[in-house]
């Protein structure tokens, strides 16, 4: 087998793989550097009052006095004699000192713990090892090897739970060898689904007689689609606890730094959407519409909600049309699922009717034909896609005249059979989608409202056919005919797809 060359970290990359060694990131405390990230990115008036008080509080308590005389009693008990016994026997009847000089020495210790810990995992066609490689500086860092577990002493490949808890992250990928101490790999701290398909490669190629659990397989092996998995993996062996408790603040980092919020766009009831910058692109500007995880409930309420955000970033992950919001990337931080759209300069199609107006007949029946391009598009997929919230409010107008549609939350595949919810604004809905039943001409229906109201400036009355010349009686009969076509109540009864809309947006006189 063949290995590909990936980005060594010294490159900036997380994976290393070459013919002869594969070398993946392997990060022991990958929660708590998350903890400490989400709890010191965000800079605000609270947090910095916090620290100034402990700073003041220490200094004027004499903590650097105390410090420095606690070390010097443990100087002059070595016989190291470089502070007056008397002055450090005073000190050592200060509990303060004592306090000052403990937390030094956890600070210490965890730092040596941090930096005595494996950075990179290697696997090669000898064995396996960890590796150390820490940057303490820009010009300090050092690099070094653990001891390797040649492959012919390897005897049996497992995957071992820990008796306490079930967290996927715990498990141990363990490599027994006789008699000798396992070699224990925590999966928790492979972070991707990629490395991990590394790690199962490597294992294949060059242990590929040692017996090993099909478990290993099952936990290595990256499914179809492994994406999602990804993020069921991230969402559901998360400890329940939400770092942010606010919505994020101008100038946060998300993805490993790879998204900087610029400024919140808007907020709904599932999250925040918000203006970032994609740092890895140039600074393009893009959109991450966030959906709230739930966190303190049961874990099937927990699936429940992130089979929803999946669901969307299924759904425009498959699309792919100029008149449709593209989808660019998604993740989960923090109990937060992200999508990352991109940014479309414009107004929707109801702000534009609250600037400026019912638009004119000739606009409205050219801005017609492109929403037919779109449900053309989305319904002549297999299966085809209903977007169930086909509104003003979603059809986004950039400035040089192309529409485009957004929102993909309440979209569903025809495929499945079940009833769905009830779901849109109530003035687009028709009557099959109130029970639950929507059809690729409940998005006709709702085209034909959204008609209405740019004609008329407003929303049509909830089952019922719309008819624009009753409000404004300018609007001719050939149009007002096609849109009460599209609006009736029984489906059937319906334009049977957005083509044959077209087709008459065509043929009646002065917009051929």
């Amino acid at each position: 087998m063949q290995l590909s060359r990936f980005l060594s970290p010294d490159d900036g990359g997380k994976v290393y793989a070459s013919r002869s060694e594969v070398i993946v990131s392997y990060r022991p405390f990958a929660e708590i550097e998350r903890w400490l990230k989400y709890r010191f990115e965000e800079k605000s008036a609270r947090k910095a009052a916090y620290i100034k008080f402990l700073a003041v509080t220490f200094f004027l308590l004499g903590g650097p006095i105390f410090v420095v005389n606690a070390v010097g009693i443990l100087l002059s008990y070595m016989g190291a004699g470089v502070v007056n016994t008397e002055v450090a026997r005073a000190a050592a009847q200060s509990v303060l000192g004592y306090f000052y000089l403990a937390l030094a020495a956890v600070a210490a210790g965890s730092a040596f713990v941090y930096y005595s810990q494996p950075t990179h995992l290697c696997l090669s066609d000898q064995g396996v090892r960890f590796l150390y490689r820490r940057k303490i500086s820009r010009r300090l860092q050092y690099a070094s090897s653990g001891p390797l577990l040649p492959w012919e002493h390897v005897t049996g490949i497992y995957m071992v739970r820990p008796k306490k808890t079930a967290a996927p992250n715990e498990h141990c990928l363990t490599f027994k060898a006789g008699i000798s101490e396992p070699f224990k790999v925590r999966m928790g701290s492979i972070l991707t689904t990629d490395e991990r398909a590394r790690v199962l490669e490597a294992i294949e190629n060059w242990a590929p007689d040692v017996p090993r659990d099909p478990e290993v397989v099952q936990a290595l092996e990256p499914p179809a689609d492994h994406s999602y998995t990804e993020l069921w993996l991230k969402a559901l062996s998360a400890p329940p606890k939400r770092e942010r408790l606010k919505p994020l603040s101008d100038g946060v980092m998300l993805r490993e730094d790879r998204y900087k919020i610029v400024k919140a766009l808007g907020v709904g009831g599932q999250g925040t959407a918000y203006l970032a910058l994609d740092l890895h692109c140039e600074l393009s500007e893009v959109v991450l519409k966030e959906f709230i995880l739930p966190v303190y409930v049961d874990i099937t309420v927990r699936r429940t909600a992130l089979e929803k955000f999946e669901k969307e970033a299924r759904i425009l992950k498959q699309l792919d049309h100029p008149q449709v919001v593209r989808l660019l990337d998604f993740f989960i931080e923090d109990h937060r699922g992200y999508l990352v759209l991109e940014h479309i300069d414009g107004k929707s199609l109801r702000q534009q009717v609250e600037s400026d107006g019912p638009l004119p007949e000739r606009d409205v029946v050219a801005l017609a034909r492109q929403m037919c391009a779109i449900l053309e598009y989305l319904h002549g997929l297999s299966p085809p896609v209903v977007h169930r919230d086909f509104t003003p409010d979603n059809l986004i107008l950039r400035k040089d005249g192309m529409l485009k549609l957004v929102d993909f939350n309440v979209a569903q595949q025809t495929e499945s059979t079940a009833t769905g919810t009830v779901v849109g604004k109530h003035a687009y809905l028709p009557p099959e989608q109130f029970r639950g039943l929507p059809t690729t001409r409940s998005d006709i229906y709702a085209m034909g409202a959204t008609l209405y109201y740019l004609l008329t400036g407003e929303d049509p009355e909830p089952i019922s056919v719309a008819h624009p010349r009753d409000v404004r009686p300018e609007v001719s009969t050939d149009l007002d005919r096609i849109i009460a076509h599209a609006t009736h109540i029984d489906a059937a009864l319906r334009y049977a797809s957005a083509c044959d809309i077209e087709q008459d947006l065509k043929s009646f006189a002065g917009h051929t």
